[in-house]
């Protein structure tokens, strides 16, 4: 498997692409999970998006959002079905912590974790912030990295 890992902003990025990585949050977070709410948002517009293809199909996703001046918020992260237990989790979290120490090393990375990965971002030196809360009918909970500096 050769996989093409590409950051856009929402402008940079296909029609064919756009539907695509919609295509694959609807069918991840709103079909497999069942979790109803609106995915296209606000943030889209401002975001720097990560797709990863194999053979022109996207295969993965996630985006970075510019919260604050001292924040960065990881989002959206979701690997195909047919393509997990594969890594690619794990490579698409790496390749979104290595593009905001890019950006600046500095600001706090932050996500919404569910809490059933708690444990995978933890692997990362995330750390959890309160208590998990109820997002769309999935238990999820906030998760911090500090700065590497």
């Amino acid at each position: 498997m050769t996989i093409k890992w590409q950051w856009l902003f929402f402008n940079d990025i296909s029609g064919r692409d756009m539907h695509a990585l919609l295509a694959l949050r609807q069918d991840v977070f709103m079909l497999e999970q069942n979790s109803l709410y609106q995915d296209a948002d606000k943030h889209d517009l401002k975001a720097l998006h990560l797709l990863a293809h194999n053979n022109q199909q996207l295969i993965a996703y996630a985006r970075i959002v510019n919260k604050a001046e001292q924040a960065y918020a990881i989002g959206r992260i979701v690997v195909s079905k047919a393509y997990r237990q594969q890594g690619l989790g794990k490579a698409l979290v790496k390749k979104c912590i290595e593009k905001c120490h890019q950006e600046s090393r500095h600001k706090n990375i932050t996500l919404s974790a569910q809490t059933q990965l708690q444990t995978f971002y933890q692997g990362f030196g995330f750390h959890s912030l309160g208590a998990p809360y109820d997002d769309a009918g999935v238990e999820h909970i906030d998760m911090q990295l500090q700065p590497s500096v």
